[in-house]
Formats: structure tokens, sequence, C-alpha cells
């Protein structure tokens, strides 16, 4: 259980403070925190994430296992390392399974 709340911890510490923090000084597609949830969990399940995890029940984060959030996590320092390319890939992967389209 300790492991489990270590991985949630840096989870939302790297969605919630690191990505939007970077994302000013980068050429990032989203800004806000709710966003980056939102592209790693969509490219973490190849779909948008409410169709595999319940959406009233408790935040997506704390329904994710161990392996689930350390996948999220290795998405969420990808996107740090990677040219920004990368995350406007998962953004748009994200957007065509919700089928939207940038604009």
């Amino acid at each position: 259980m300790i492991r489990l709340t270590q991985l949630r911890n840096q989870y939302l510490e790297l969605t919630n403070q690191v990505l939007p923090n970077l994302a000013t000084d980068r050429n990032f597609p989203v800004r806000q925190n709710h966003c980056f949830q939102r592209i790693i969990l969509d490219n973490l399940f190849d779909r948008c994430w409410y169709e595999v995890l319940e959406r009233q029940r408790e935040p997506a984060y704390k329904q994710l296992t161990e392996e689930q959030l350390e996948q999220a996590i290795a998405l969420a320092t990808a996107i740090m390392e990677q040219p920004d390319s990368y995350v406007q890939q998962l953004n748009q992967n994200s957007l065509n399974w919700r089928r939207k389209r940038e604009k």
C-alpha cells in the first residue's frame, strides 16, 4: 500500500505541477493539469480512459493498479524528455479517440 501511495503522489505531482509548469516554456498543446491527465490516461489505455475506468466512482488515478501508475508515470516522464511533437501526438491520439479534432 505504501508503494501505491507513493506512485499516486508521483503521478499527481507530475500532472498537477511539473507538466503544467513545463508547458509555459514549451510548445505543448495543453496547459492545465486535467488535460495532461486526459492525455496520459487515454494513451495508457489506447482509448478514452472512461471506457475502462468508472467516471463516477472515485478519481481515475485511484483506480489504477501499481503497474498502470508506473506506465502513466513513464508517459509523463517521456512528455518531459521527448520533443514537443511527442505530447502533440499523444494529445491528437486522445482527441481522435474522443472523436474530436484540433481546432
